[in-house]
């Protein structure tokens, strides 16, 4: 009886600890792995927590996860990471002939009788548009799910290549050898893992996934298969990395290490994949080589911002084919995108082995932005250059600056406008019948010209005044300065001062983007200076007696 109950106890301790393993489960103290198992489920390290895998071998169920948070700490020390997940397919780089085709091996030599090969495909791809061609000439176009060739007995091994329409989903999940003898079930299925292959990949969905936005540290282990996205900080030391490419470290704040280490085997055409400023070093590291490059960098979504609306522009160079993107206008807000918004490569590091490795081991995005119409109303004259210019783009940020001064700037041209001066005479008086005169003077420390219009209205009421025209300016040459005469009668007299505005381009995001701003007179006193009457009548009515007198005094003596 106590024996049974013992083992009862055994029994629900080991379900308990099943069920447990198979859950969520988060690690806030130091664990130790030190023992082979098999993971099932889901496991955080939260900050100040750790995982240490030590001398021991941690299969990875299908779907299971560890995830690192930042702050905590993943070890991985003479051990190895598998899964008993399914095996990849394989998948070829490209479908054409010569050198860089995709290939693989029949082995032929292996049958002593004639058989046929049923290619096959994998469950969500098809052998449509596809051929096979074998290198004695034998060819065989593919249906939705097989295609066909035929060996004779004594055959040797055969390269089998393929051409057609290039599809990533065109993988090929085995080979079937249908012997040709009369014996029932005279069939070897051939895994397409275990076929010998040349420019294939490994093709499948990932079993298992380690994300970490912490501290991982891998030292002279295996790891094998799975999705690994490093976005912390990951140290790799020795060891194998098989089939587990691309190792992600996409953010760009994530630094990546990897010493000593052999890579082979990726489900893309890289064996790491970057963001634009993830600091990588790579020492000593065998890498998978043929058509899978080193490492790739790639950028998502950027933005371009501009100081107006309306503006016409492209970017020349883009990612490897150094494509153009054609022309794009920014938004009501001045923002544009670098092309179409997509993710693009900006730095391939190729295989040591391949033909650019040797002319140059890394290629870098140089893309160039050039505004071609940035027009608004301070240059509309056709005669009138463009404002913007060029600019490089920086793939190391989020948002690019397309303003006069911005970094990566190669040549751009804007004005900067400022009223720096109303002068009128030295006297705080005028005459409201004359009114009152005064030049206003406009600087422009740009690069490029502007035509400037401004207006005057009241200081202490905000109504407008008539200073001369309705809009009154003119060009403003760039490092230069332009004068222009105002003349100011207000309604009525009294002490009334004027306020003077630069009126800015309606296509401007901000109205202070090219400068402008506004400037205030002091108080002029206006009022009526009277004419001489009343008594500057008297000295003529004298000088007219004076006359009378002399001509009567003249007409009398001629008497």
């Amino acid at each position: 009886m106590r024996t049974f109950a013992s083992m009862l106890v055994l029994t629900m301790l080991i379900t308990c600890s099943f069920q447990v393993s198979a859950q969520s489960e988060t690690i806030y103290s130091d664990i130790i792995w030190d023992t082979d198992r098999t993971h099932s489920g889901n496991i955080v390290i939260a900050d100040g927590g750790s995982l240490t895998i030590e001398n021991s071998v941690i299969t990875m169920a299908e779907g299971s996860r560890i995830a690192v948070e930042e702050g905590g700490t993943l070890i991985i020390d003479g051990s190895m990471i598998t899964t008993s997940g399914p095996l990849y397919n394989i998948v070829g780089f490209g479908y054409g002939p010569g050198e860089d085709g995709s290939a693989f091996l029949i082995p032929a030599s292996d049958y002593s009788e004639s058989f046929t090969a049923v290619i096959e495909a994998v469950d969500e791809g098809s052998f449509f548009g596809m051929e096979f061609i074998t290198e004695n000439g034998q060819s065989a176009y593919g249906n939705e799910t097989a295609a066909e060739l035929n060996f004779d007995a004594g055959d040797s091994d055969t390269w089998v290549t393929i051409t057609g329409i290039p599809s990533a989903s065109m993988g090929i999940s085995g080979v079937t050898i249908n012997l040709d003898s009369d014996g029932v079930g005279d069939f070897i299925h051939i895994p397409s893992y275990d076929l010998q292959t040349r420019n294939m990949r490994p093709y499948g969905n990932p079993s298992y996934e380690i994300e970490s936005n912490g501290a991982v540290v891998i030292t002279s282990s295996d790891i094998d298969r799975g999705r690994w996205i490093m976005n912390g900080h990951t140290s790799i030391i020795g060891g194998t990395i098989h089939d587990a490419g691309p190792i992600l470290a996409t953010e760009n704040s994530a630094s990546i290490s990897i010493n000593g280490t052999s890579i082979n085997g990726s489900l893309d055409d890289h064996d790491v994949q970057m963001g634009g400023s993830t600091f990588s070093d790579f020492v000593d590291v065998d890498w998978t080589d043929g058509l899978t490059d080193r490492w790739e960098r790639r950028v998502g979504t950027q933005q371009v911002i501009f100081e107006a609306s309306d503006v016409v522009y492209r970017i020349d160079g883009l990612g490897y084919n150094q494509q153009n993107s054609g022309s794009q206008i920014s938004d009501q807000n001045g923002v544009g995108t670098i092309g179409m918004g997509a993710e693009r490569v900006v730095e391939i590091g190729w295989a040591v082995d391949s033909e650019e490795y040797s002319e140059s081991p890394v290629w870098s995005e140089r893309a160039i932005l050039v505004t071609e119409s940035y027009r608004t109303a301070w240059n509309a004259d056709p005669a009138m250059n463009d404002y913007g210019g060029s600019l490089e783009i920086d793939w190391n940020v989020t948002t690019i600056d397309a303003s006069e001064g911005a970094p990566g700037i190669v040549g751009w041209f804007a004005p900067s406008i400022s009223m720096t001066s109303i002068k009128g005479s030295d006297v705080n008086s005028a005459d409201i019948n004359d009114g009152w005169d005064a030049n206003v003077t406009i600087s422009n420390s740009g690069s490029a010209d502007a035509v400037v219009y401004f207006v005057c209205d009241d200081a202490d009421t905000g109504d407008r005044q008539s200073v001369g025209d309705i809009y009154v300016g003119g060009l403003v040459e760039s490092q230069s300065e332009s004068v222009f005469p105002i003349s100011w009668t207000p309604a009525k007299e009294g002490d009334w001062a004027l306020i003077c505005s630069i009126m800015t381009p309606s296509q401007l995001v901000s109205e202070e983007a090219w400068g402008g701003g506004s400037l205030t007179t002091p108080y002029i006193s206006f009022g009526s200076v009277e004419e001489q009457s009343a008594g500057s009548i008297l000295p003529i009515l004298v000088a007219l007696g004076v006359c009378v007198v002399g001509i009567g005094w003249f007409l009398v003596r001629r008497s």
